[in-house]
């Protein structure tokens, strides 16, 4: 499909209370879990390389 980009499947592991906590919050920011959870992950990747600069896609510097 020409606009989409490309998405890797990602597990983690947590308690039923922070499943429950994490789903509140993503209901409180009407997304859904997965949408809350890709929200936080992107925000913190954007806020590291505003400090730190960017990071390659092996993890390191470009």
């Amino acid at each position: 499909m020409e606009g989409t980009k490309e998405t890797r499947t990602i597990s983690i592991q947590v308690t039923p209370e922070t499943k429950e906590k994490a789903a509140w919050l993503a209901r409180q920011s009407c997304r859904s879990l997965s949408a809350y959870v890709r929200h936080l992950l992107l925000v913190q990747i954007r806020d590291y390389e505003a400090e730190n600069g960017p990071i390659g896609r092996d993890g390191g510097r470009p």
